[in-house]
């Protein structure tokens, strides 16, 4: 199956990624690589191992078992809207039954996931649209500072139907990005929503959905994913209720190449609003406020492009996975991403964002990770009814994320921010976060 990492693709990011491989032949095989959890605390993926060799065994058989830690700070050190600080806490609860490594169903697998966040974070006060700590800010909920106890975001069915293509049902989540160094959906590598995903689908993609969605291999380096999925955000809720309140269709086409015999890619996405009442339905863009009517329209359309390149690789390396959330070369790239949005009923018209990433760049410290990015956005009123918007908003984030453990990392962040409003001053944000494979 020339698509096999299409399959992990799906099971941890977004409908539109996609990756290749080759598929296994019998059904003793599995659709997903098992993980090596025999290893000692410093080298060992996992924080608590592999529990006796019971949690090794699980997945051995195609259950996977993962429970993920992410603690931030930030502090707004200078302008925003006000100064101050926020500590969050976000616990991220995954289960992957490989049911063809289990020998139960051919080519199948089923994802859930369920999520929670504590404490308070930063997002409202620096004087963005969008949030300084993503992660922090999902899954979404009435109060964007709200304690979200548990939340089921991610219960889904995986089908190949061949050896190239293959179809999605059930609820997902939206922010996976196949880019390799700006992919970490918040939650490794970059804290800024800008840097993760892009600013022109934050009015129509909501975090967590139903959704229906299929993928194909054209060839070794091409492949397509096209999803259909409810506009409302569905975080807290089944879903179910929100049939008939408007959709939207994003399709993406993502390539493998190289240049000077360097891995990179690039995936070109379009979305497509549909059935929806603008004025009611903004999907991620929450961070405006309740009291911010936006366009009253029923259609509306977003496209962007991102990329990825390595500029330098250590010889003899492994292959890439632009979905996982990490650099996996030791060495430097650089990204970039282009979007546009419709004029009538999107505030960002058009948005770019582009930087520099590396690992093991420091001697004897091959493990840790660095990236610089800066991007802006052009921001229109669309009926928002805000005469103090700007025109405009920019930034620049720089973070270093120290490896601690093969399981732990924590990370420094600092934001410079130029705010989307004219009254609020330019935001200085100083972060930390500590992530833990548990």
């Amino acid at each position: 199956m020339r698509a096999l990492q299409i399959a992990a693709v799906l099971l941890v990011a977004s409908p539109g990624a996609a990756q290749e491989s080759s598929a296994p032949e019998t059904s003793t095989e599995g659709l997903l690589p098992v993980p090596d959890l025999s290893g000692g605390w410093s080298e060992n993926p996992k924080l608590t191992g592999d529990w006796g060799g019971a949690r090794q065994g699980w997945a051995d058989r195609g259950f996977h078992v993962d429970l993920d830690w992410v603690q931030a700070f930030q502090d707004i050190a200078s302008g925003g809207v006000r100064e101050g600080s926020g500590s969050s806490t976000n616990l991220d609860y995954q289960l992957t039954l490989d049911l063809m490594r289990a020998g139960l169903v051919p080519g199948a697998a089923v994802r859930v996931r369920g999520q929670s966040r504590f404490g308070s974070t930063v997002n409202g006060d620096a004087g963005l649209l969008l949030p300084v700590n993503s992660h922090g800010a999902f899954p979404l909920a009435s109060d964007p500072d709200g304690d979200v106890d548990v939340a089921l975001t991610e219960l889904y069915w995986l089908q190949y139907l061949s050896d190239d293509a293959g179809l999605t049902l059930g609820k997902i989540t939206t922010l996976g990005t196949a880019n390799e160094f700006m992919g970490g959906a918040g939650k490794s590598q970059f804290m800024n929503f800008q840097f993760l995903y892009s600013p022109v689908f934050a009015q129509l993609a909501p975090y967590s959905t139903l959704a229906a969605g299929g993928f194909w291999a054209l060839s070794p380096t091409w492949k397509v994913t096209s999803t259909v999925m409810n506009i409302s955000d569905a975080s807290t809720s089944s879903g179910f209720d929100d049939f008939g309140d408007g959709g939207m269709w994003m399709t993406s086409l993502q390539y493998d190449g190289s240049l000077n015999d360097l891995p990179g890619g690039g995936t070109l996405s379009v979305s497509y609003g549909f059935d929806a009442d603008f004025s009611q339905v903004g999907g991620l863009n929450f961070s405006l406020g309740s009291g911010v009517q936006l366009a009253s329209e029923s259609s509306s359309w977003a496209a962007n492009w991102s990329g990825w390149q390595y500029l330098t690789a250590e010889e003899g390396a492994a292959a890439v996975d632009p979905t996982d959330g990490a650099q996996d070369l030791q060495g430097i790239g650089t990204f970039m991403q282009v979007g546009l949005g419709d004029e009538d009923t999107n505030p960002v018209s058009w948005s770019v964002a582009w930087g520099l990433s590396g690992r093991g760049t420091l001697e004897g410290r091959d493990d840790d990770t660095w990236g610089a990015g800066v991007f802006y956005n052009d921001l229109q009123q669309v009926g928002l009814g805000l005469s103090s918007l700007a025109s405009s908003t920019s930034g620049l984030e720089l973070y270093y994320d120290l490896s601690l453990a093969g399981s732990t990392s924590l990370t420094l962040d600092a934001q410079w921010l130029r705010s989307a409003f004219k009254n609020v001053d330019d935001a200085l944000v100083l972060g930390l976060r500590l992530n833990v494979s548990l």
